[in-house]
């Protein structure tokens, strides 16, 4: 049974991407919810979800599921501490910030802890965490997580305002305090306020399973609350959808951030420097023959290692595409084709609007590795822009079910 009057109510009143409201998971989901709350018919069960907002928080947190742990993408975290002790040296007196989306919490007291790390006292730290769950804040406010919670390594600064007893990891009550949790729904009018301005936003995850004018919406809001330098952090194949003429990607690999900038101002100076090919040691090179002498013979010469994709992704990062372009083909001759290079070129054709040799690369890319998702999204993108929004939403569908072991794929 497709469920049709579910699927219509949630395309009605809620802002997930419509693709998502069909196929058997969806269906299987619905069949559940319907068991469990003992609805007789499919009609009775929309009008539960008319009458009972928690129905609907169960419904739709099964759709777009909600998933966190502390300090995820680590290198995020690094970069945020970096940049709250940049406003500290600038002579900023407060820090304001946001987490979209919150969830259960482990976001907003991770961004919590990186405040205190950088030298801010309670009292100027100011953080709201938004999430449209009542069960989800309900456990964020009670600060007590499972081992699920801790997925990565907590930096070593952290590791004092987590306490575990019994396999039960608690919040330090200090930490505790500097999030005021809201129920907000963050596609609603009113949610996101612009006055005052953010230093930085987390909004990871979010994007990906909104429909096109939803997410259009929430990027604007998103934009405009950021003050100039302020940093926006989304999920790690969601800088493809948020890059503009006023906010655009950081070049710090695996942050998945981007910089609110003034439009037609000229790039902010990035809070984490890029690694710089041309800060590398320079390679030892073999003696060059003489006319009048023999070359040496004493030992083997020392041979430079051959170029690789991650110089590549460096110099792409330095602004240096014709250069990071020329040796992704190199490579690419040398070794043949792989999905990482391929995406990689891709996204450089993108960039100089190209979009014809662009679309065959990241078709080639998710020819060789199928859940590549930032091809796949780049591929959708394309497929918007030309006004086929048939394969479009089907690049959509396959770029949000694809496996979260792909979450290191991207460097930008």
């Amino acid at each position: 049974m497709s469920y049709p009057a579910v699927r219509q109510w949630l395309v009605e009143h809620t802002s997930l991407e419509p693709s998502l409201l069909q196929g058997a998971g969806f269906e299987a989901l619905v069949a559940e919810r319907l068991a469990m709350g003992g609805s007789g018919s499919e009609l009775e069960y929309v009008a539960a979800l008319k009458e009972c907002s928690e129905e609907v928080d169960r419904l739709t947190s099964g759709i777009a599921v909600q998933e966190t742990w502390f300090f995820r993408y680590p290198q995020s975290f690094r970069l945020l501490v970096e940049f709250l002790e940049r406003r500290r040296s600038e002579g900023a007196d407060s820090i304001r910030m946001l987490s979209v989306g919150c969830a259960t919490g482990e976001e907003p007291y991770s961004m919590a802890m990186a405040a205190l790390h950088a030298g801010w006292t309670a009292g100027s730290i100011h953080i709201e965490a938004l999430d449209r769950s009542a069960r989800a804040l309900q456990r964020a406010e009670a600060a007590e997580f499972g081992a699920p919670s801790i997925r990565a390594e907590v930096p070593a600064w952290a590791a004092s305002f987590l306490r575990e007893s019994s396999g039960v990891i608690r919040v330090d009550s200090a930490v505790r305090a500097l999030v005021n949790f809201q129920r907000a729904d963050a596609t609603q009018i009113g949610a996101i306020g612009a006055s005052p301005p953010l230093d930085a936003i987390f909004c990871r995850n979010l994007l990906i399973y909104l429909g096109e004018e939803a997410r259009k919406r929430l990027l604007t809001w998103l934009r405009d609350a950021l003050a100039p330098g302020g940093l926006l952090f989304v999920g790690h194949a969601e800088p493809l959808l948020c890059a503009a003429a006023t906010i655009r990607p950081v070049a710090a690999p695996h942050t998945f951030a981007l910089e609110r900038v003034l439009e037609g101002s000229p790039r902010l100076q990035a809070p984490l420097a890029p690694p710089s090919v041309q800060s590398r040691p320079a390679q030892p090179r073999p003696p060059k023959a003489s006319p009048s002498r023999k070359p040496p013979t004493a030992g083997p010469p020392i041979v430079a290692p051959e170029p690789t994709i991650d110089d590549a992704h460096d110099l792409a990062d330095a602004g240096r595409s014709e250069e990071s372009e020329a040796l992704i083909r190199a490579i690419l001759a040398r070794s043949g084709p792989t999905a990482e290079a391929l995406e990689l070129l891709g996204m450089i054709r993108m960039a100089a609007n190209d979009t014809v040799a662009a679309r065959k690369c990241f078709e080639q890319a998710v020819y060789l590795e199928p859940g590549r998702t930032a091809s796949l999204l780049q591929l959708a993108i394309i497929s918007e822009g030309k006004g086929d929004s048939d394969r479009a939403t089907t690049l959509w569908n396959r770029a949000r079910r694809a496996p979260a072991s792909g979450e290191g794929d991207l460097r930008r």
